[in-house]
């Protein structure tokens, strides 16, 4: 299996990158554990993201 990998946080990915990256990024966010709390973008790993905040369970 392809490592997933990103060189930065999905937070500071702008839009040019985002289209790019757009297979990598579904990836990312599948079943998301964190939200960020600055932009409020989604993430599996806390490390995708500037401001991480766990999502409780049950919430999603």
């Amino acid at each position: 299996m392809k490592k997933t990998k990103i060189k930065t946080t999905l937070c500071k990915i702008d839009k040019h990158d985002m289209e790019e990256r757009m297979d990598t990024i579904m990836k990312l966010v599948a079943e998301p554990h964190y939200l960020c709390g600055k932009c409020a973008r989604v993430a599996k790993k806390k490390t995708y993201l500037c401001k991480p905040v766990k999502i409780k369970s049950g919430i999603v």
